[in-house]
């Protein structure tokens, strides 16, 4: 077996974007993940409001360049058998690959809900980056002229991880944004999976995903050969709020368990200085203990209390956003991860109902519409409270945002410059922003 990182998580210190890894066991090629690294955005100048824009600096003023080192890492290395995704933000950099005629055979494997989100996100962003292309044009002379500039080192060195010793500048993760047709054919390409489903690839190895409780469709790989057993563990909650809990089960029997980063903690405390306070605790007397049952041990890891971690953030958010409100400002709220804007919807809106403020909640999407529609039909992929309470008809949705479509207090639109939203807008309102 051969391990290989080729992708940290985002440079923001966050679990958006998640790390990604060659593995070679049995003879197969796999990519774990295959994300895009957006940071590099932050070096390119935004499409201007007018002709007139000003100075932008150092900014670079041409169509952006997308940074993506694992697909770099999988052409580089000649192919690869299969990719399995673990998150939608996981499958970003996916056309970067399957556009490339070495990858015609390529498998992709993800959970059905993921597969929707992501490509849902990768839309997203080709709809914003068509906004670069509609003020630059596009660049038709192969390389554009800045790749050979000053303004090139200095993208090079607002991004992490990008220097191979010895071998200096590496651009190759550098890359043009995949079309629509990419898009496509990247999709055709892919295999959906429910959750526990096994699925037999080339013969030799079982694949089976299972919920990492992190966010909706997102899971953890089980990877079973003939000599060997592996687990891919991606960032996890043990418990969460919305959707399906982790599944312990996928941990079991296993000779190897990759955990591909420990973002989920880093961010809890960027220093690092009490990491082991926000750590799993597990009683130590518990673990030495011989013939414990194995109820006991998912108890301990349940000690985590990832729930209430969750809900308090969501409830400062929202006690900030009251306090803007009530001093005469508006809010915006760019988020990445779907779940945890469902639940700021509900929170916000039993915050303002508290405090008898109305209100209009936008929320700013090419794809808010889509994502908004099917997010109320996927019970399987949510926490069983949120199921119980579907079924035994104590809620009529899984989500509060329907109660507040219906009410008239939240608001879809695809972009700022929305006819309807120019109309519905306020001097006092909250906005929020989708990104991919």
């Amino acid at each position: 077996m051969k391990l290989t990182c080729v992708a940290t998580p985002g440079s923001g210190g966050d679990y958006h974007t998640p790390a990604s890894h060659l593995l070679e066991v049995e003879g197969v090629r796999l990519l774990l993940d295959c994300p895009v690294d957006l940071s590099a955005l932050a070096a390119f100048a935004p499409v201007p409001l007018g002709a007139d824009c000003g100075d932008a600096g150092d900014l670079i003023r041409a169509v952006p360049y997308y940074w993506s080192p694992a697909a770099a890492a999988a052409a580089k290395a000649g192919g690869v058998d299969a990719v399995l995704v673990s998150s939608a933000t996981g499958m970003l950099g996916l056309p970067f690959l399957t556009r490339l005629p070495s990858f015609a055979n390529t498998k992709v494997y993800v959970t059905e809900l993921a597969a929707r989100i992501g490509k849902l996100m990768m839309g997203e962003l080709m709809e914003m980056h068509s906004e670069f292309v509609r003020y630059y044009g596009l660049d038709t002379d192969g390389s554009p002229k800045w790749m050979q500039g000053e303004k090139l080192h200095k993208l090079l060195s607002s991004l992490q991880n990008i220097v191979i010793e010895d071998e200096g500048m590496d651009l190759a993760p550098l890359m043009p944004l995949y079309s629509a047709p990419n898009l496509e054919e990247c999709m055709r390409k892919t295999q959906t999976v429910k959750y526990g489903e096994e699925v037999c690839f080339n013969g030799m190895l079982m694949l089976k995903a299972s919920s990492s409780g992190l966010e909706l469709g997102n899971c953890v790989w089980s990877i079973k050969g003939p000599r060997a057993s592996i687990t891919y563990l991606p960032s996890t909650l043990f418990v969460s709020a919305h959707a399906l809990d982790c599944d312990y089960n996928s941990l079991k029997e296993n000779d190897i368990i990759l955990f591909s980063d420990f973002s989920s903690l880093n961010v809890m405390d960027e220093n690092n200085e009490n990491l082991g306070e926000n750590a799993m605790v597990c009683d130590d007397s518990l673990l030495r203990a011989d013939g414990v049952d194995e109820d006991e041990y998912v108890q301990c890891l349940s000690k985590n209390d990832d729930i209430a971690e969750e809900i308090e953030r969501i409830s400062f958010i929202c006690s900030c956003i009251s306090d803007a409100i009530k001093s005469g400002g508006s809010v915006l709220i760019p988020i990445g991860r779907l779940g945890v804007i469902l639940l700021i919807l509900e929170h916000i809106s039993e915050t303002l109902l508290s405090s008898n403020m109305k209100v209009p909640i936008f929320m700013i999407s090419d794809a808010a519409e889509k994502i908004i529609s099917f997010t109320n039909a996927v019970p399987e992929w949510l926490c069983k409270p949120r199921q119980e309470k579907l079924f035994s008809r104590e809620e009529e949705a899984l989500f509060g945002h329907v109660e507040l479509l219906k009410e008239g207090r939240l608001f879809l639109f695809p972009h700022l410059y929305s006819k309807g939203l120019l109309v519905e807008g306020a001097l006092h309102c909250i906005l929020s922003r989708l990104e991919p």
